[in-house]
């Protein structure tokens, strides 16, 4: 697809490698672009002119797992600015919201009748002590600003929780989720990948219990270490005791994840679920406005969604017919 646009597109995102493949995909078909870091940035409010074509929010929660912890909040008005200027966003404040709260992400689960782990929200950890009378055990506590599964904590006892619960880390807003831990078939996960509300593509997971980071786009990459260059699809040579392939979803839960991103003003993301190994149901369990999709995508798709992500952008850049 080629265009001229009226202006640039923004891609919004403070992290320095995310976006690469994007851009890479932009620059080959010659359209403007910008890349915007708000980890360090201003805007001001009486500036009226709308300066970019289409945002594309890349925002993701795990910022200020990087010290960009300011990005949390003031994104929101960022985005909330370009919104009342006119200006497309694919992923806009409101799904942001949902992005980075999981605790608005369970009440988005509840409020569509979906499946989800048995969950009670809180704010401190004298609170968890007494949920822990509630829910059954393992329990996962998890921050409500999360990302890349950072500070779960997992529970497999009373006394274990009761001897940790002081050292809990609820993240940066102070806010936790506990909820019953939920064992998949097979220590398997599915992602089921939205764009523009349509179903794209989804990958199964399989990971070891331990291991809370599933972002599709890091299960080739080892810390502190480039991934082999004859990593093929990506899964077990990288990272032992995750694997990543392409799965067919059933249609229902599809259907499920496409309303559920619907309702969470979702443009382009990822939303997750497992099956249950006790009682073979489906448990949706977390809601991704920030999609990087799979690392070596040709590999494990068969296919490169980053064409199909830049015509959408397009789209919404010349108003040629976005859905939302």
């Amino acid at each position: 697809m080629s265009a001229r646009l009226s202006a640039p597109i923004g891609i919004l995102d403070e992290h320095p490698e995310w976006s690469a493949r994007l851009i890479a995909e932009l620059q080959h078909r010659r359209l403007p672009f910008e890349k915007i870091d708000h980890s360090n940035h201003a805007f001001d409010p009486r500036d009226r002119v709308p300066r970019y074509s289409v945002i594309v929010n890349r925002t993701s929660p795990s910022s200020h797992r990087r010290g960009h912890g300011a990005v949390l909040f003031y994104a929101e008005a960022l985005l909330a600015h370009w919104e009342a200027l006119g200006v497309p966003v694919i992923n806009p404040v409101r799904a942001y919201r949902f992005e980075k709260s999981k605790a608005l992400q369970i009440g988005l689960f509840e409020g569509l009748g979906v499946h989800y782990p048995r969950t009670v929200v809180v704010n401190h950890p004298d609170q968890v002590l007494k949920t822990g009378g509630e829910l059954r055990f393992p329990l996962l506590v998890k921050p409500n600003v999360g990302g890349s599964g950072a500070l779960i904590a997992r529970f497999d006892s009373r006394a274990e929780l009761e001897a940790r619960s002081a050292t809990l880390d609820f993240g940066p807003d102070g806010t936790a989720l506990v909820q019953e831990y939920v064992e998949s078939e097979e220590g398997a996960i599915v992602r089921v990948e939205v764009m523009d509300d349509h179903y794209l593509y989804a990958i199964r997971i399989v990971r070891t219990g331990s291991d809370f980071n599933l972002c599709p786009a890091d299960l080739c990459r080892v810390a502190d270490a480039p991934p082999p260059a004859d990593l093929g699809a990506c899964p077990v040579e990288a990272k032992p005791g995750l694997s990543v392939t392409r799965y067919e979803a059933p249609p229902a839960v599809v259907d499920q994840a496409r309303a559920l991103a619907r309702a969470a003003s979702i443009d382009v993301g990822g939303i997750e679920y497992l099956v249950g190994r006790a009682d073979g149901r489906v448990y949706f369990y977390d809601v991704n406005a920030t999609s990087n999709f799979v690392a070596n995508a040709p590999a494990v798709l068969g296919f490169d969604p980053f064409p199909r992500f830049a015509d959408y952008i397009v789209r919404m850049a010349t108003g040629a017919g976005a859905t939302r």
